[in-house]
């Protein structure tokens, strides 16, 4: 707690103090109330993660800021981006499984490092190397 002027700060409210006449009188703070984190609310948060709900859209229903999202639900947050994530790859591997030739290339070439290259290369007249000329304007 610090003492300043008369004002002693408490941490969310502050006090000031009347040494003269011996009161005592609250001051409010500005700024949003503290959240508090539920048991609702994390269900929630988990809910609209694993279903890929950007974490904007999730503070917005929640009505705090980024932020705050991001410092009381990390767990919840990470856990449905994961939950995500692994019931959507066991979806595209399955496919890979029976044949669908789209997530056998998907798959192999996420996972597998595997990638198409396309080459090009300029040669001049009979394979002979490109001969170029400058032009300067200058005799």
């Amino acid at each position: 707690m610090k003492k300043e002027n008369n004002i002693i700060d408490a941490g969310k409210v502050d006090f000031k103090i009347d040494l003269a006449n011996n009161k005592k009188s609250q001051v409010r703070k500005v700024g949003r109330p503290a959240h508090l984190k539920t048991a609702d609310t994390a269900q929630q948060v988990l809910s609209l993660s694993i279903v890929g709900t950007r974490y904007e859209d999730i503070a917005l229903m929640l009505n705090i800021s980024h932020d705050t999202l991001t410092k009381y639900y990390k767990v919840e947050l990470e856990k449905g981006r994961i939950e995500a994530n692994a019931a959507v790859a066991g979806t595209l591997f399955e496919k890979a499984k029976q044949g669908d030739t789209s997530s056998m290339i998907f798959w192999l070439k996420t996972r597998a490092q595997w990638s198409e290259k396309n080459t090009t290369e300029l040669t001049g007249e009979g394979g002979a190397p490109i001969n170029i000329k400058v032009v300067t304007g200058i005799d």
